[in-house]
C-alpha cells in the first residue's frame, strides 16, 4: 500500500489543491496519534496571496519540493574558525 501523498508534504513545498490552486506550504499541524504526521496545512495561494488552512487529503499533487542540505564549510571558513580559537 502506498503512502498517502499528504504525508510527504513538508513546509516550503508548493502543492496543488482544490480546483487546481497552487499554494506554498507555510506550516502544518500534526495529528493526535502522530504529531509528526501532517494533517492540516497552512498554505499561501501563489496567485492571490490568500493564506488559509487546508486538510491534508485536499492536496492532490506536490508541484515542487523545498529541501535543504547542509554543506561542508569551506576551507576559508574553517581557517577563520581556527584563528578565532587560537
Amino acid at each position: 500500500m502506498d503512502t498517502p501523498l499528504f504525508l510527504k508534504v513538508r513546509p516550503g513545498d508548493a502543492v496543488l489543491y482544490e480546483n487546481d490552486q497552487i499554494g506554498k506550504v507555510l506550516t502544518f499541524i500534526g495529528g493526535s496519534r502522530d504529531p509528526d504526521a501532517p494533517t492540516l496545512f497552512e498554505v499561501a495561494n501563489v496567485d492571490s496571496g490568500e493564506i488559509r488552512w487546508i486538510h491534508g487529503e485536499e492536496v492532490t499533487d506536490i508541484v515542487s519540493e523545498y529541501r535543504t542540505t547542509i554543506k561542508k564549510p569551506s576551507s576559508f571558513y574553517e581557517q577563520q574558525q581556527q584563528q578565532q580559537q587560537q
